[in-house]
């Protein structure tokens, strides 16, 4: 399990998240206000405020709001491997005691100013402890030695589908259909999203778009920013420079 973001605040109003393919970690939402639509194979719902929402690492959704009823939340982004979870998980804190006392705290500290103390640090890692023991599935990720390995090495500049099923002694048609099989989204997709994943933390971090693309496993800029583009509709440049807020 990792802490790979977090954030808060009003979101903008050109704010949606689309994730046509799934994205292989889990957004958690403090939902505090707003107007937000909820959709997965078809079928939509809406997001309610004094709500905790886990949304699916395996499978594709999309969210917009009402520009002007913005979505305004304290949200982390975990990646609560090897736990992989397939549907909206949706926990009213009116009905849940113990995670309102959580949230209220894990408020007041981003309201403070002082999530990123170690204090700050300590409740969130029991806030997703407590989220994956308590309402996460018990299965493990039956290709949980696989993505370890992709977990380890997607900064290699030679990683790719081939490499991986070489070196688990498979032929490249088997290992994309097992992988495939068990994730919900093909092993080219989740290298994808790793490294696009780690670019946009990097960039958001003001590192240069280069030294990023290398960071992260490519040899050359343009086949990176072209991937990344493609993947968030703007150019990493752009996205650098923007110091929006992102959830």
């Amino acid at each position: 399990m990792v802490l790979l973001m977090k954030g808060s605040g009003v979101q903008r109003k050109d704010w949606n998240v689309n994730e046509p393919v799934a994205a292989g970690y889990c957004r958690v939402y403090l939902v505090e206000a707003g107007n937000v639509i909820y959709e997965q194979s078809g079928q939509k719902r809406q997001i309610l405020t004094d709500t905790l929402y886990i949304f699916p690492a395996t499978v594709p959704y999309r969210m917009v709001h009402d520009p002007e009823k913005p979505l305004q939340c304290l949200w982390f982004h975990i990646d609560f491997f090897p736990v992989r979870l397939s549907s909206l998980i949706e926990l009213p804190l009116a009905q849940n005691k113990t995670l309102l006392l959580i949230c209220r705290l894990l408020q007041e500290l981003n309201h403070s100013g002082s999530l990123d103390t170690e204090y700050g640090k300590s409740v969130t890692a029991a806030f997703s402890q407590y989220l994956q023991q308590e309402y996460l599935p018990k299965q493990l990720l039956p290709m949980a030695e696989t993505v370890e390995y992709i977990r380890e090495h997607y900064r290699d500049h030679d990683l790719n589908v081939n490499a991986i099923s070489t070196h688990f002694g498979c032929t490249t048609e088997h290992f994309i259909r097992t992988f495939t099989k068990a994730m919900g989204i093909t092993p080219y997709q989740y290298l994808l999203n790793m490294r696009m994943y780690e670019a946009r933390r990097l960039l958001l971090e003001n590192k240069p778009v280069g030294e990023t693309a290398a960071w992260v496993g490519y040899d050359d800029p343009r086949s990176f920013s072209h991937a990344f583009q493609k993947k968030y509709a703007v150019s990493p440049s752009k996205f650098r420079k923007s110091n929006g807020l992102f959830s």
